[in-house]
């Protein structure tokens, strides 16, 4: 078995790393795409109870309506933040490393291709860690909103039906 060095821990721990932290972005992307799909099966629900009951609608149920409705807007904003982060590095880029791995100079010094890879992965994950916290806080606020939209929906129902 060959010896490791430390270059190819190095190596090996920044690419699967970086590999993890887009996966991540991916995964946040999902969860955004079904916070949108909730987002507007509440807003369906709250079209049919505007549309279907019969007036007059109580005060109370009117204003927790219309609160559903604006927590609404609040998520398609925060949806739209997190979903439209950008400035993402993937780091190497391909037309450098191919021309590094073309120079003749480095074909007997695999490991100075390996550290400056492994530097290269390293400026990616710092440089996509403010926009992956932006987008991760945004998404949570987008589900905070969506939930808000729920519950104020529910009550204006409950406040409806009451009166």
């Amino acid at each position: 078995m060959e010896k490791q060095t430390s270059i190819d821990i190095l190596y090996e721990i920044t690419i699967s790393r970086l590999r993890l932290q887009l996966d991540r972005i991916d995964g946040i992307d999902t969860k955004i795409g079904v916070i949108f799909g909730l987002t507007n099966g509440i807003v369906v629900a709250l079209v049919a109870f505007v549309t279907f009951v019969p007036r007059p609608v109580p005060q109370l149920a009117l204003i927790f309506t219309i609160l559903s409705a604006l927590a609404y807007l609040v998520t398609l904003v925060f949806l739209f933040l997190a979903y439209g982060s950008k400035g993402w590095s993937f780091r190497p880029e391909i037309k450098t490393l191919k021309n590094i791995c073309a120079d003749s100079r480095y074909h007997d010094y695999p490991e100075i291709v390996k550290t400056w890879v492994a530097g290269e992965c390293i400026r990616s994950l710092d440089s996509n860690s403010r926009p992956l916290t932006n987008k991760t806080r945004r998404a949570y606020r987008a589900l905070g909103s969506v939930t808000v939209q729920g519950i104020t929906l529910a009550v204006s129902c409950i406040c409806y039906f009451l009166s």
